[in-house]
């Protein structure tokens, strides 16, 4: 009786053998979406009757901030319709239609002047024009401290260019004053501290009025400002305590012609 043997297949040795593929480039391969292209001009999904009515709003007068909590819509989406073509065109259009204004209103007030004599027009005018001062102003000039009972260094802070107290920097003077004495600091002299100001000021010219911002923001380029400022307020205050032409002349030559000679190289 015949038994059915399994034949034995020969194995080959390559079938033995590990793939010589790695891992990597046995896993699948993930194939990655293209980024999808927005448009240029994304569609509103305001409607058309709620962009009329913000419009009207911004019109009217309203902020931003109350007409996006009014209308339910964020400040952005407001900020776009407030500020897109159609509604600046408006808006150029009606400030030209206001600035052609101004000649009627123009005859209007001196036909007020000269026929009605409005009393309390001319006054308003008055008070825009500079001859008359302001509520503010007669304030000012009617709360004037006496000079005579502040110190130098009050003087020297609260006094500006037309002589009159600013009332705001006094009371920051007096506090300063006071937080010296509590503390035992000392505090500049009135001759310093009208030299700080100047440099101050001449350094806020030379940053074109950013020199507050570049001290809250760059103390190296706020120091190298300062530096140059103070050459030039030196340089200003020497040349106001030069001597007169006929003392120059007096001096001997060398002195003489270190004098002038700057100048005479400015010219």
């Amino acid at each position: 009786m015949s038994r059915n043997i399994p034949q034995t297949v020969p194995l080959d040795s390559a079938s033995t053998r590990p793939s010589e593929q790695t891992y990597l480039e046995r896993q699948p391969k993930t194939n990655y979406r293209p980024a999808p292209s927005f448009t240029k001009k994304p569609c509103s999904r305001v409607p058309p009757p709620q962009v009329e009515r913000i419009k009207e709003r911004h019109i009217l007068g309203q902020s931003q901030r109350e007409i996006a909590r009014a209308e339910g819509r964020s400040r952005p989406t407001i900020a776009r319709i407030v500020k897109s073509e159609e509604m600046q065109a408006y808006v150029r259009h009606m400030r030209e239609r206001y600035y052609g204004l101004g000649f009627d209103a123009l005859d209007a007030v001196q036909h007020a002047l000269q026929f009605r004599k409005d009393g309390q027009l001319g006054r308003h005018l008055l008070v825009d024009i500079g001859v008359a001062p302001s509520s503010g102003e007669i304030y000012a000039i009617a709360s004037q401290p006496d000079k005579a009972t502040l110190t130098p260094f009050e003087i020297a802070v609260a006094e500006d260019d037309d002589g009159q107290i600013n009332r705001v920097a006094y009371g920051t003077a007096c506090a300063m004053e006071e937080s010296a004495r509590c503390f035992g600091t000392s505090l500049p002299t009135a001759a310093e501290y009208r030299h700080l100001r100047e440099v101050a000021t001449v350094a806020d010219e030379m940053t074109g009025g950013r020199f507050l911002e570049i001290c809250l923001n760059d103390g190296l380029e706020e120091k190298r400002i300062r530096q140059l400022a103070e050459q030039k307020v030196r340089r200003d205050e020497a040349r106001r305590a030069l001597p007169s032409g006929h003392v120059q002349r007096a001096l001997p030559h060398k002195k003489q012609k270190a004098i002038v000679g700057p100048a005479s190289n400015r010219n």
